[in-house]
């Protein structure tokens, strides 16, 4: 219990992190998915609809308010399900063999968890940002629920499961894999799974600059195939009118008959730039704050700042 109440806050901590820092890409990326447009053109109609930059931050509140606690959500099953899964073997050996393997499972159960929690978000957020609704955000999703009933919510989740749920155990087990490769990164990952006191995770620049570089690569790696997906779900999210798309398939056959196939990529090249500085902040923020909480809690409770194993 005491573990996942880390992975809970460092996923907090780590989830407001991401959203301040890309919000602003994420929304010229949901701009051009919605309107097809390029990015000039997608920042100009930011700028001038929204009188000002501050249309770059339009809808971010809401995903500010409830992103971190999805995240530590998403972060706490993932920790929880991969000691569950590590427990289970009855060797060091079978642990390391079934160490990837687990990793992926249970980036997926956790991608599972994200889609769920996430999707009214994502709703509420895209129609925020597509100006598809002027209003609070609370106002917004209760208005959806009112007029287009509980799928209205959870509009576009079919999509959301493909982009979410196996790709977040890739997600997870690219992050883990970068991790290992450096042979430096020892002491690091004997404080996060155990074995050595800690101080902090994220404790030289050296390290910081590897964890960012790691979570960088792992959001890069996971978003690569999936931005038809991420297209799809936008579009499905930003129209008000429950008959025009039918489900996912047609919604992209819908896309492709207006726009070309290019059209599900629309949006590709702002998804990887922002992948990268998102994705390294999450990770940072997340193994810095789940570092403070071994050592804040375990101090305080006079253990001597000794980390037990993470995950068996």
């Amino acid at each position: 219990m005491q573990h996942i109440t880390y992975d809970f806050i460092s996923g907090c901590f780590g989830g407001a992190c991401g959203v301040l820092i890309g919000h602003p890409l994420d929304t010229i990326k949901t701009w051009q998915q919605f309107s097809n447009h390029k990015i000039r053109t997608s920042v100009y109609n930011i700028i001038l609809r929204n009188n000002g930059v501050l249309g770059f931050y339009k809808g971010m509140f809401f995903p500010l308010m409830t992103s971190g606690a999805t995240n530590s959500v998403v972060f706490a099953v993932y920790g929880e399900y991969m000691r569950q899964l590590q427990f289970q073997c009855k060797s060091e050996f079978e642990r390391r063999e079934k160490w990837q393997k687990h990793v992926l499972l249970a980036g997926s159960v956790a991608g599972i968890t994200q889609v769920l929690l996430g999707c009214p978000i994502e709703v509420v957020k895209v129609r925020l940002q597509t100006l598809r609704y002027i209003g609070r955000p609370w106002r917004c999703l209760l208005d959806i629920h009112r007029i287009e009933g509980i799928w209205g919510i959870y509009r576009g989740i079919t999509p959301m499961m493909w982009r979410d749920v196996l790709p977040y155990g890739i997600y997870m087990m690219v992050y883990e894999y970068m991790l290992g490769i450096e042979e430096r990164m020892h002491r690091l990952k004997r404080d996060r799974y155990g074995g050595g006191t800690v101080v902090s995770v994220v404790s030289s620049p050296y390290e910081a600059s590897l964890i960012a570089a790691a979570g960088a690569v792992a959001g890069i790696v996971s978003w690569m195939f999936i931005v038809p997906f991420d297209v799809i779900k936008t579009v499905m999210q930003s129209e008000t009118d429950p008959t025009v798309h039918k489900n996912m398939l047609h919604c992209a056959r819908m896309l492709v008959e207006r726009h070309g196939w290019r059209s599900l990529f629309r949006g590709s090249s702002m998804v990887i730039f922002r992948a990268a500085p998102v994705n390294s902040i999450t990770f940072l923020g997340y193994e810095w704050c789940l570092g403070q909480c071994h050592k804040f809690f375990e101090n305080g409770n006079g253990e001597g700042g000794t980390a037990t194993n993470s995950y068996v």
